[in-house]
């Protein structure tokens, strides 16, 4: 009995990976960051060669922007293609999050779901669930249990209307809170029914700013709590991916962000980067007479893989003499011309130039400088007490020169004009 009911668990056990915000096509400080991703994108193909992964589940912003570059969408296509030709039998789920353009991720979506790929790019289209099946086949070869698989893409302004629902006469939803209940709603009624037409499990995919998740700073974030969303809205749901936020973490009992697989700003740098293996227990809602088991519920298995990085992410600090001249035999320095650097520079001494000297002698992926000791002295230095600061009183004009020349040494007239002509510009867009 022991072993039949091994292998009962075995043959309904669910399992896909979650993961979401690829930004593919990203350029971080200026840096393309594309071989990384590249590197990232095998590290996932590698996992996904098991066999008993039944799915995988992008939750959102696959591209950096809303018309991602060429060799992007090149690596993204080339990813899929080499996934598919190993496992065709996976199925790929993909939702646009606020960094992708719906239209352009949905450019043959009707054609790539016939070859298992799943592009749902209209949030109207959430309440048609996607089966994924415990086993290989589909319910007439093999009657086993599924997961029914809803799609929430990113929610723009007006992309639902209350009207389809309630009053005719109802404005668009605009606010990302009101846009979720109103999408909660409709996706509640339909993963009832999905039960009731005989999936075991239900699973939500959302691109959505969960209240009191934690943010980075290399999220777009949106403004003010009226873009909140409660991840309880969902609740009803065995599992709900969630994407947006890029550090991985937990925001209700079965809620998750698999946070993005690389770190994407400096203070992400010693956080770990995952995707999330999901299992979907199998366990029989029946004893071996066929008597129901009593207050059964799915369990759900949620295992953080960890993503070795191409290159990491870090933040050192130290005078500018000291990684000039004396970082090299530093054992906490190793592998730092590999790594992708932040360098906090200590001293009052403002040191000019600093980025492509520290490069160019031992620290070729430096990426930031900053010297806030050496800008907090100079400000101190340029305020008497009891008045104001001269900056206050001079020009927008004054001050770059003077910033040219704190930095390179002296002022380019060239540089000044052509900075004094993009903030007219700019200035005019505003008022328009």
């Amino acid at each position: 009995m022991l072993l039949h009911l091994f292998f009962v668990i075995i043959a309904d056990m669910i399992k896909f990976l979650h993961t979401a915000d690829l930004h593919l096509g990203k350029v971080f400080h200026e840096h393309s960051l594309l071989e990384d991703q590249e590197y990232m994108l095998d590290a996932l193909y590698a996992v996904l060669r098991d066999e008993s992964y039944r799915a995988l589940l992008i939750a959102g912003d696959v591209f950096d922007r809303s018309i991602p570059p060429p060799d992007a969408v090149q690596l993204f296509s080339a990813f899929l293609g080499k996934l598919k030709t190993s496992r065709p039998d996976l199925k790929v789920l993909v939702i646009p999050g606020n960094h992708d353009s719906p239209a352009r991720l949905a450019y043959g979506k009707e054609l790539f779901a016939e070859l298992g790929l799943y592009f749902v790019t209209n949030p109207n289209d959430a309440v048609n669930p996607i089966p994924v099946y415990a086993r290989r086949g589909g319910p007439e070869e093999n009657p086993a249990r599924y997961a029914a698989f809803f799609l929430l893409p990113f929610l723009s302004a007006g992309s639902l209307n209350a009207a389809e629902s309630a009053d005719e006469n109802a404005s668009p939803i605009r606010s990302q809170a009101k846009l979720a209940e109103e999408a909660a709603a409709r996706l509640e009624q339909a993963r009832l029914s999905a039960l009731q037409q005989g999936a075991a499990y239900t699973v939500l995919a959302a691109h959505i700013f969960a209240t009191g998740g934690k943010e980075s700073e290399s999220e777009r974030v949106f403004l003010g709590t009226a873009e909140h969303v409660s991840a309880g809205l969902f609740a009803g749901f065995n599992y709900a991916a969630f994407g947006h936020l890029h550090r991985f973490q937990k925001t209700g009992p079965n809620s998750y962000y698999s946070g993005s697989p690389l770190a994407y700003s400096f203070d992400e740098a010693d956080g770990e980067k995952v995707f999330l293996s999901v299992e979907l227990d199998g366990l029989p809602e029946s004893d071996e007479n066929g008597e129901p088991v009593a207050e059964r519920k799915n369990s759900v298995s949620v295992i953080p893989i960890p993503i070795q990085p191409k290159r990491k992410l870090r933040r050192l600090k130290g005078t500018f003499e000291y990684f000039l001249s004396q970082s090299g035999s530093e054992p906490s320095l190793a592998g730092a011309a590999q790594d992708y650097l932040e360098i906090t520079l200590t001293g009052k001494d403002l040191a000019q130039n600093a980025l492509p000297i520290l490069r160019g002698s031992r620290f070729p992926n430096l990426l930031s400088v900053k010297q806030d000791e050496a800008f907090a002295a100079l400000r101190e230095e340029h305020t008497r007490p009891g008045q104001e600061t001269p900056c206050a009183k001079r020009g927008t004009e004054e001050d770059f020169s003077d910033f040219l020349t704190d930095i390179y040494g002296g002022a380019d007239e060239e540089k000044t004009a052509l900075f004094m002509e993009l903030l007219a510009e700019s200035e005019k867009e505003a008022v328009v």
